[in-house]
């Protein structure tokens, strides 16, 4: 019985450590960005959503003005990263807050694309 024991506790702990390494790495079925040194810096907090992203203004004083989801702001233009993706990638410092460059980590384009 104490056997028994032990080796259901040593599968539940491989079990959790399994899941939480699994949740850590942030998997979103992209394996070049995922590696990418841009999307390590700016996700390591997993807050990177995939979000419609239009540059509505050009750069001032070191600004650009977007669009994101249909609401305008206008962030630092050092925000705005080229990654391999298909999408854009909004990271936020506050997944739940406003949509703002103070709440924008980064912005992450597609490195192949001519728009954003």
């Amino acid at each position: 019985m104490r056997y028994l024991l032990r080796f259901s506790l040593l599968i539940f702990i491989l079990m959790v450590l399994y899941v939480s390494s699994s949740w850590s790495s942030h998997s979103v079925g992209e394996p070049e960005l995922e590696a990418h040194p841009t999307w390590n810096r700016c996700c390591a907090e997993q807050d990177c959503v995939p979000q419609q992203v239009k540059i509505v203004g050009g750069e001032e004083a070191g600004k650009i003005s977007v669009k994101v989801e249909g609401v305008q702001a206008k962030v630092n233009k050092w925000k705005l990263r080229p990654v391999p993706t298909r999408r854009t990638w909004v990271c936020y410092i506050n997944p739940n807050g406003k949509i703002a460059n103070e709440n924008i980590r980064c912005i992450l384009f597609p490195e192949k694309a001519s728009t954003v």
